[in-house]
């Protein structure tokens, strides 16, 4: 069934699926349709397709399945569409085209544009602006059309026609496949619908190819650089319906065409797409040419004697060891668990390149991570995207962030912080940018949590056994006195984490329901830990949990906590999206890297706002649209509407967001969640990001579970072994 009309009011829109609804007038009645929409606007005609349907609650209702755009078959409509559409024309000059070509306006427009050049009001500029904006639309909406025929939303249609244009039906009819390599996070099945409907069968080596790359990406979407040669046959088999021989062919052809390579592990196969594959090669080729130079090696004894009693410390003989190994390797890892002295040896090392006239930089993976290095060196610090001058990226083209350009460091020596979270692309970017002749030191917590991105590089450079490792076990004097710390040390070796009752930093309490879980954590935001110290609960306090989902996980702890610490007022402006209440005085995180967005510090503009950065949100002005949101307590940075969908609310974070970070007050709820989720590394990284009180909430047999429950570390990757291969 097919209605049109006009739409009067737009009732609800949920930003982040585009549910709508909306009240339209058709004819001299007036319909509720409900359905996904894009790019919608009061006052737009729409052809709906769909049924007749009643709601127990709102009443008759049309439900569509797809829409699209129609242009306005009245002048009255025509006028006020050209007006609301093209800047620079005004309902009077509107009017004046519609006047003069009546019911031939469209065509004149999007054909004889030249036409319309004797109109008062009209520029060369404006005609052009006016034509093509018509003939985009129409062709938006033809493609839209089209691909709803294959059962696509509006919202996936429109997706790939803002990445395919023009192109996107010629494209579809040749190879539908082909669109899983373009339009990212589209689904197999949705594309294999068009492909069958159009005949295509099921073992067509554009289908069989696609599909296999698709499947690759599915299974290494966690964290591997590869997949076991096996396991991708039955996986690829069981999505494809094909047998394995056709995916044993499709493997060849695309080996060939050097779109996958096959690497032997441990004496079976392993799958890599190119851009991981030949990250991991970079990486390994820069490390053992870095670990093949010949060095001198010094003696920094007096240096470092020199450096301690500057800043007053009493340096053990471990710390010593890193110091001078560092200084004297090509390449080095200092790794160890908090309180071990890690930032202390990075302290001495920057001392003695100073004094010997070295030129270094210090740098981290994220903004938080290069901020807290800063504020514990006293040192400008940046992050790496910085370092590297990386700017536009698509994150989703791997074989973009493969090539991207990089600016070369001519830095004498490299310290990064928190090398944990460096992940296989970005190692393989510093080394594009690192010459040979640069020392290189990572410092890092081997045992935290791997990287948010693909590969395991510290963990594998480690174990490859070529670069000198330091080892950091001792826990300092003042570490030691932390409950924190030391359980934090046991939990890591496999024990189960102690608690007392006072005197310490580290407290647990027990909860026996999810619903009592969440009392506790409420109490203990709303009032008893202010009475217990005092701080900015709002800048100091960070929940954490395992998970974004169920009761326990961020949205649901966010809404919660959001009305106890920035309840709703008159005095605060507010927006909706996506189903949520962003508020003036929230606290907020960017979730992907923005290489262009600009802040700005004290008036001077700057680029890149990235995944994993807190702020809070300064105004709201729902007149012009906008939102700014402070980060860092310095920079500015200007959202549109339509841009909120890069934030989503910080008064609790997953644990795997919090890498880099550390708060002084922590509250982490532990009482339910899917098992495998609940890891040791997961526990030990969140016990680390508390730096003077931390509050488990929750079971002791779920902490019990953590610590026993060490699945998470087996990420499949082949750095070490490509290493170990270049020897």
């Amino acid at each position: 069934m097919k209605i049109e009309g006009k739409v009067e009011t737009i009732i609800f829109r949920n930003e982040t699926n585009g549910w709508t609804v909306m009240l339209l007038k058709s004819g001299k009645k007036y319909i509720t349709a409900v359905g996904e929409t894009n790019d919608l606007e009061v006052g737009d005609n729409l052809e709906l397709e769909g049924e007749e349907a009643s709601h127990k609650v709102y009443g008759e209702q049309f439900k569509f399945s797809t829409y699209k755009k129609v242009l306005p078959k009245n002048s009255s409509s025509l006028i006020q569409y050209i007006a609301d559409n093209i800047k620079g024309i005004g309902k009077k000059t509107a009017s004046k085209i519609v006047d003069m070509f009546g019911d031939d306006t469209v065509n004149v427009i999007r054909f004889s544009p030249s036409k319309l050049d004797g109109i008062k009001g009209l520029n060369t500029s404006k005609i052009d602006d006016l034509s093509t904006f018509f003939n985009e639309q129409w062709e938006k909406w033809n493609t839209i059309e089209y691909l709803s025929k294959f059962g696509l939303s509006v919202m996936v249609s429109s997706k790939i026609y803002e990445v395919l244009g023009s192109d996107t039906i010629d494209l579809v009819k040749e190879n539908p496949y082909s669109l899983l390599g373009f339009v990212k996070r589209l689904e197999f099945k949705v594309v294999d619908e068009i492909g069958q409907k159009l005949g295509i069968s099921l073992d067509n080596e554009d289908r069989v190819d696609n599909g296999l790359i698709y499947a690759i990406n599915k299974i290494t979407e966690f964290g591997h650089t590869c997949v076991e040669k096996t396991n991708l046959l039955s996986f690829a088999a069981d999505l494809l319906h094909v047998d394995k021989s056709s995916i044993e062919n499709a493997i060849d052809r695309l080996v060939f065409l050097n779109k996958l390579y096959v690497q032997q592990i441990n004496e079976d196969d392993y799958i890599f797409r190119r851009g991981y594959y030949l990250a991991e090669e970079n990486i390994a080729n820069n490390i053992v040419t870095h670990t093949m130079q010949c060095i001198s090696n010094l003696d920094y004894n007096k240096q470092i004697e020199k450096v301690s009693k500057k800043n007053d410390l009493v340096l053990s003989d471990e710390q010593k060891l890193a110091i001078s190994t560092c200084l004297n390797s090509s390449i080095s890892v200092i790794t160890g668990g908090p309180g071990t002295g890690k930032t202390t040896i990075i302290k001495c090392i920057i001392d003695i390149l100073e004094n010997t006239k070295k030129d270094y930089v210090l740098c981290a993976p994220t903004g938080r991570a290069a901020k807290r290095i800063k504020e514990t060196t006293g040192k400008e610090a940046k992050t790496l995207h910085r370092l590297l001058e990386i700017t536009k990226v698509d994150d989703n083209d791997l074989d973009s962030i493969f090539e991207l350009p990089v600016m070369t460091i001519n830095s004498d020596v490299i310290i990064i912080d928190e090398a944990s979270m460096i992940d296989c692309m970005m190692m393989n970017n510093l080394f594009k940018g690192l010459k040979t002749t640069t020392k290189l030191i990572m410092v890092g917590d081997v045992d935290q949590l791997p990287s948010v991105g693909p590969g395991s590089v510290l963990k594998d450079i480690i174990d490859s056994n070529v670069v000198n490792v330091i080892y950091l076990k001792q826990i300092y004097r003042q570490s030691a006195m932390s409950d924190i710390i030391v359980n934090a040390h046991r939990v890591n070796e496999g024990s189960y984490p102690e608690f007392k009752t006072k005197d310490t930093d580290l407290f647990f309490v027990k909860t026996d329901s999810i619903e009592n879980t969440i009392s506790e954590i409420s109490s203990l935001i709303s009032y008893r830990l202010e009475n217990f110290a005092k701080f900015d609960i709002m800048k100091d306090l960070q929940v954490l949990t395992p998970m974004k989902k169920t009761q326990l996980g961020t949205v649901e702890l966010n809404s919660i906590i959001q009305e106890i610490l920035n309840k709703k007022s008159s005095t605060k402006n507010e927006k909706e999206f996506g189903g949520k209440i962003f508020r003036q005085g929230d606290k907020v995180m960017q979730i992907v890297n923005n290489y262009d967005k600009k802040f700005s510090i004290n008036g001077e503009f700057f680029d890149g706002i990235y995944n994993g950065d807190i702020g809070y949100i300064k105004s709201i002005d729902n007149i012009n649209k906008k939102m700014i949101v402070i980060f860092d307590e310095e920079k500015e940075v200007v959202y549109e509407f339509d841009e909120i969908e890069q934030l989503e609310h910080a008064f609790a974070v997953t644990i795997h967001k919090s890498q880099g970070s550390e708060f002084d007050y922590v509250i982490l709820p532990l009482y339910a969640g899917y098992p495998k989720l609940f890891t040791r590394n997961l526990l030990y990284t969140a016990m680390t990001r508390a730096k003077k009180m931390l509050v488990i909430v929750g079971s002791k047999n779920v902490i019990n579970h953590m610590v026993d429950n060490v699945e998470s570390k087996n990420r499949k990757t082949g750095l070490k072994e490509k290493i170990l291969s270049k020897l």
